[in-house]
């Protein structure tokens, strides 16, 4: 846990206007708020809203909103803690490591090894720039790349000496032990340290927050093995990271375009395709699915046109339509892969051909028609059979329908007799089928259940977030109110949690907009993540209150949200009353009861309701 003094400090430190501008190109419009084009959706008119007093954020159009930790989260994709770590190195503020021997060892190290692979690719970078990489240079120019691109991707080369890296390295003063710990370097049988790439064209892979994590590197010729990568490291877990995701997610792009290699991605980058990574491996793996999730709804995948490659595609369909991406295939027609295309037909071509993505469906039937077709001859009886398994296990009755329609028109039969067989192997799979279903149906209606639990989150009304927004808008406020607000005035779950903390603050004048939002981290209320409720709200508080009085709204507000809360504590007793048959029991309820009545009378009477 980072304490929160310290996450204070960090906003404090990281002034929010300076940080969105990072972002945002920002106008001064509207009195004290400046406003720009909204970086989390597509739009022509400003909404936008920053508010310096505040140091809170609003899209009027896409209702996100929330403090600088929420931004930097939001615009990078990075978790709370991750945020508040980048905003601390970002303002220089010291981060208290937790009291653990091991974590402080193993943090230690990763910042060596982060700063190992850093040097690392400076010294690949000078070196593809020095007379030892011209040979590498001509095969960049060969692959078409601009300068900038190079620059961009921090492309390097490992020339032919054996050592050259590792001496570099240790001149810098890092230690042998870390440095075998890199990935960089072997040990030979003679127990002399040789650098892994040598002669080759590097490839920094580099993760979401910008830290390189280890290198690709590439002959420059027709040898073999024609790509090598880092081994796995304390910082580098092989599926786990997507090569120009860094580049990929400040992207506006509504969907992600999976490549297969370095290359691909690098030329879909430099052809004006910025929305593209590559997956480091033939096919995606679970979690760079679940990275993928996190960044888009939708995924194009632009494989090798070769067997591998359709095989690659296949299986990382299946992926990531289990994670609920919609996914379609690009079809590249003639040359292997996406590079090929785009260097002999331009980038005008290739945006063409990304507009005409296959869906999933339409794909797995033509890689079904290719694999039964021999010396173009198509066998009828093992594509129907091909054909109708795969959309027996598509789960949307309509589609099945749709496409037995268009399969019909291809087999030349009925519409009736496609259907009938694809819906007897949807209702009858194999054993096996039929377990993995079953198993995949209960799970699905468990989740469904948890879903509609908790996908609005907990209650809150409108009085009670009015009111703590109005408490952290004027600090002088709630000496002012009598009585004073209490946590129990506040509906249970989120509001009384974090009502305890802000009336605490509020008390000792600490509580303002931005430690409000804070406190509303990781709650949902009515559907919304809090924190953008809260900043939304606090953005619109002289809007939606005119020129009144704040201290005479806060006690509406309050006055309101009690007679409410005293409503919702009656009925609670009288259920209970009705219920309960132990006759102490009801005399205690009872005396309740008319507590509670007491209460009520007496708020409406100062209200005006009497």
């Amino acid at each position: 846990m980072i304490p929160q003094q310290v996450i204070e400090e960090v906003k404090a430190r990281n002034e929010l206007v300076a940080v969105v501008e990072q972002y945002v190109c920002l106008d001064k419009r509207s009195g004290s708020n400046f406003f720009g084009l909204c970086p989390f959706h597509t739009e022509k008119t400003p909404s936008f809203s920053v508010s310096p007093a505040k140091q809170i954020y609003y899209c009027f159009g896409c209702h996100k909103g929330g403090d600088v930790i929420h931004f930097i989260m939001e615009i990078e994709k990075l978790s709370y803690p991750q945020a508040i770590r980048m905003l601390a190195e970002r303002a220089g503020v010291s981060i208290p490591e937790p009291d653990d021997e091991m974590y402080r060892k193993r943090s230690e190290l990763n910042k060596q090894l982060y700063a190992i692979n850093l040097e690392a690719a400076r010294f690949f970078y000078h070196d593809l720039n020095s007379e030892a990489g011209k040979a590498c240079r001509s095969y960049l120019k060969e692959r078409a790349l601009s300068t900038s691109t190079i620059r961009r991707f921090g492309l390097g080369y490992a020339d032919d000496s054996w050592d050259g890296l590792y001496k570099h390295l240790l001149e810098k003063g890092f230690a042998e032990d870390i440095l075998m710990r890199s990935g960089l370097f072997r040990r030979g049988k003679n127990n002399q340290i040789y650098d892994l790439f040598r002669d080759r064209l590097i490839f920094p892979i580099i993760d979401i927050i910008g830290r390189i994590v280890a290198f690709g590197g590439r002959v420059l010729d027709d040898g073999q093995p024609k790509y090598i990568n880092s081994p796995e490291t304390p910082v580098y877990t092989k599926g786990r990271h997507l090569f120009g995701l860094n580049l990929a997610k400040n992207s506006r792009a509504k969907t992600i375009v999976v490549v297969e290699g370095y290359m691909d991605a690098i030329a879909l980058h430099q052809a004006d395709v910025p929305n593209t990574v590559a997956a480091l491996g033939t096919a995606l793996t679970e979690n760079q699915a679940q990275i993928l999730r996190k960044f888009t709804e939708s995924v194009i995948i632009a494989y090798d046109s070769d067997a591998a490659g359709q095989a690659a595609a296949l299986r990382s369909m299946d992926i990531l339509g289990a994670k609920g991406i919609k996914v379609t295939v690009l079809q590249v027609p003639g040359e292997k892969d996406p590079d090929d295309y785009i260097r002999r037909n331009g980038p005008e071509r290739f945006h063409a051909l990304l507009d005409k993505a296959m869906p999933l469906l339409d794909y797995k039937l033509l890689v079904a028609r290719k694999n039964h077709t021999q010396d173009g001859e198509l066998d009828i009886l093992a594509y129907q059979d091909a054909a109708c398994q795969i959309l027996a296990q598509e789960h949307n009755a309509i589609v099945r329908e749709l496409y037995s329609s268009k399969l019909a028109e291809e087999l030349n039969t009925s519409t009736e007799s496609v259907l009938r067989e694809v819906e007897r192997r949807f209702q009858n799979p194999d054993a096996t089928q039929q377990s993995d279903q079953l198993r995949q149906r209960l799970q699905s209606r468990t989740a469904a259940t948890t879903s509609a639990d908790s996908a609005n989150g907990d209650s809150a009304t409108r009085e009670e977030l009015y009111l703590l927004c109005m408490l952290a808008a004027d600090p002088a406020l709630y000496d002012k109110l009598d009585p004073q607000p209490q946590q129990s005035d506040f509906s249970e779950g989120a509001m009384q949690d974090i009502a305890g903390y802000a009336l605490e603050l509020a008390a000792e004048k600490n509580l303002d907009t931005s430690v409000l939002v804070g406190l509303g981290e990781e709650h949902v209320v009515l559907g919304q993540p809090l924190p953008e409720l809260l900043a939304q709200i606090s953005m619109r508080l002289d809007v939606t209150f005119g020129h009144q009085d704040l201290l005479i709204a806060a006690k509406e507000q309050h006055q309101r949200q009690r007679i409410k809360r005293l409503r919702e504590h009656h009925e609670n007793l009288n259920n209970d009353l009705l219920n309960e048959n132990d006759p102490d029991q009801r005399e205690i309820l009872k005396a309740l009861l008319l507590d509670v009545n007491r209460q009520l009378i007496d708020l409406k009477q100062k209200s005006g309701e009497i």
